[in-house]
């Protein structure tokens, strides 16, 4: 137990204030720290009720109280000091120490106080900005699964709703004159309410509160709709509320809209983290419907292409298949003239020209717009190889070549048509840019897992500088002045994607101009046990009862002159309604049908042949000039048997009459 001496030299010395307290809570005596901590001499302290320096002495008597009757107390405290005013302390308290007397130890602690509510704020502010953080992802998250602004109206003005609790939120979008907002979408909208929301718009012009959000680009608030001069009457009074927000939409800084978010009954202020929330919300929507328009005119432009395409394909096909079969009937009934041999096989070959371009025309628009698909079957590559060679021998090319087949078996998971034309592709190209008595050696050999066609040529090589652009679309070799060697650069990208597709790989090589090019294709090898289809044995001509029907004169005549040079029965029909009307009367074994028929089309034709009694029997045949992928899918839907492209090849229409 320390001596009245040591304990005043304690008291004296303490770093915290110490006050001593009579029953009456005077202040009896009182530290130097302490007076340190009011800012006040002993003198003007000690005499003094402790209650004049609480800054909120009320309902102290019942603490008092319960102090005196627990013995100790502690807690935080306000208390004044001079001259700066209230501070914030916390004490620790013991009554009766000695009879009578009670002492406090105090300890300023406002800078912990202070720095303890940075933190909360701080805290505060950070969950605040996490929360508008989730609700812009959650929009944004929302809105990225549509492209319909209707949608994206209502999913913007639910979120509104959740992250402001709102009673009802409207979603409006502006008319082109921009004069009035028109509903689009509402969440929470009232029942008895649907009606005027959806029929009645809220004005623009001398609408103040509007016209200050598309202003100034932000969103604008009342919280007393019925003295708010900015607010609209009309609308008011369809809609009594207490307050709202409007909110504005921008697309590409052009106001197109907002959004309303309403309170019934409640008197509603918005902080200025609501309303910035709000107007990123806004400006989101503004992104969304922008990219929305963007997307649907996309769409709209693809839509256009496809039908110019289709229609491209359609309006060159017809005339080149009026001359292909009108020379192919010259060939079976024309006179053996030296010179109309000549001219007849001038005619073939440069239609059949015309013909390959065409197609890499149109093969190309497609292979751009992503719309070809492959037709998978296992297939021997060098039976594909020999094929393709003996048809460009037949078509005339290569005849003036040394041209030498290599190949061995090897079997590939690849659509039969797209290899036909990888292998054709590339050895015609060999073929164009080598000279006449020149030599093309084409092979086939299996390297491991990967089947391997070589095409090498003496030609006229391939500049070092070129080399890494030969595959690129358009792009050719330095061609003289009179372009002897044609064509569009076309061919070899499209047989790059086409090889891509089918999981393979090309490579063209070459020692430079004059020393010939290599190209090499590499494929994925099929796995053992699986086998090519084996060929299908040719059928014996047999004359057939046929029906053409072909809105375009020479077309159809050139197809009818065509068949009956290859001894079928053969009648013909100019529209739908007579090519239908032959097909139930006459009964032919076959109906060769143009889609692009005036009145009744070759689909509709199509559905009533089949739909006949006699219609499963009939073979139906389209020959049209509309070769995507949709065209065959719609005209199998319809009931076609085939589908040929315009200009029709002379064997393939000899296989299909033949089957």
């Amino acid at each position: 137990m320390p001596s009245t001496r040591e304990f005043e030299a304690l008291f004296e010395a303490a770093l915290d204030a110490v006050f001593v307290i009579d029953d009456g809570r005077g202040i009896t005596a009182v530290n130097p720290a302490g007076c340190a901590l009011l800012g006040l001499t002993a003198k003007e302290i000690v005499g003094h009720p402790f209650d004049d320096f609480l800054e909120s002495p009320r309902a102290l008597d019942e603490a008092w109280r319960a102090f005196l009757t627990t013995g100790q107390a502690r807690g935080p405290v306000r208390l004044v000091r001079s001259p700066q005013g209230g501070f914030d302390a916390e004490y620790t308290a013991v009554a009766n120490f000695v009879t009578g007397r009670h002492f406090a130890i105090v300890r300023d602690v406002t800078e912990r106080v202070a720095a303890e509510a940075e933190r909360a704020a701080l805290h505060e502010r950070e969950l605040r900005y996490l929360r508008e953080t989730e609700t812009l992802l959650s929009v944004s998250r929302a809105l990225s699964g549509t492209l319909d602004p209707t949608e994206t109206m209502r999913r913007v003005a639910r979120a509104i709703a959740r992250a402001l609790d709102a009673d009802m939120v409207g979603a409006y979008l502006a008319d082109p004159a921009q004069e009035a907002l028109w509903p689009v979408a509402g969440y929470r909208v009232p029942r008895e309410m649907i009606e005027s929301f959806q029929k009645y718009p809220i004005p623009i012009r001398n609408h103040r509160a509007i016209e200050e959000a598309w202003t100034h680009r932000r969103a604008v608030w009342t919280d007393d709709m019925g003295s708010d001069e900015r607010v609209d009457r009309e609308t008011y009074r369809r809609f009594p509320h207490q307050s709202d927000l409007f909110t504005p939409i921008f697309v590409k800084d052009r106001p197109v809209g907002g959004f309303f978010a309403i309170w019934w009954n409640e008197r509603r202020l918005f902080s200025a983290d609501e309303r910035r929330l709000l107007e990123g919300i806004g400006d989101l929507a503004g992104i969304y419907l922008d990219n929305a328009q963007l997307y649907r005119d996309a769409e709209q432009a693809n839509r256009a292409k496809d039908e110019f395409i289709a229609t491209l394909s359609h309006e060159l096909r017809n005339p080149l298949g009026a001359i292909t079969n009108a020379a192919a009937a010259l060939d079976r009934v024309g006179a053996q003239n030296p010179v109309a041999v000549r001219l007849r096989g001038i005619v073939q070959r440069q239609t059949r020209h015309l013909a390959r371009l065409v197609d890499d025309l149109l093969e190309v628009a497609r292979m751009t717009a992503g719309k070809v698909s492959l037709d998978r079957q296992v297939v021997d590559l060098a039976a594909v190889v020999s094929r393709s060679v003996e048809a460009l021998r037949e078509a005339g090319r290569g005849h003036q070549h040394h041209i030498v087949l290599a190949v061995e078996p090897v079997l590939v998971n690849a659509d039969p048509l797209r290899l036909e034309q990888i292998v054709t592709n590339v050895v015609d190209n060999a073929i164009k840019y080598t000279p006449p008595d020149g030599a093309v050696r084409i092979e086939v050999q299996r390297e491991g897992t990967l089947a391997v066609l070589r095409v090498a040529d003496t030609g006229i090589g391939i500049a070092e500088e070129t080399l890494p652009r030969v595959f690129d679309l358009f792009s050719q070799g330095e061609q003289p002045l009179d372009r002897a060697l044609g064509g569009l650069g076309i061919g070899l990208a499209l047989t790059q994607r086409l090889v891509q597709m089918h999981g393979g790989t090309i490579h063209a090589a070459s020692e430079g101009p004059g020393r010939g090019a290599q190209f090499v294709i590499r494929l994925p090898v099929e796995p053992a046990g699986q086998h090519a289809p084996p060929a299908s044995a040719p059928h014996a001509e047999t004359a057939r009862s046929i029906l053409v029907v072909e809105d375009n004169p020479d077309s159809r005549e050139s197809l009818r002159l065509l068949l009956q040079s290859l001894g079928h029965r053969v009648i013909d029909a100019a529209d739908g309604q007579a090519g239908l009307a032959l097909a139930l009367s006459e009964q032919p074994d076959i109906v060769l049908v143009d889609l692009g028929l005036p009145g009744l089309d070759g689909y509709a034709l199509a559905r009533a042949v089949r739909a006949s009694e006699r219609g499963r029997s009939v073979r139906l045949i389209a020959v049209t000039g509309y070769g995507q992928a949709a065209d065959r899918r719609r005209s199998a839907e319809s009931g076609f048997d085939a589908h040929l492209i315009k200009p029709v090849s002379v064997a393939a229409l000899k296989t299909l009459l033949a089957s």
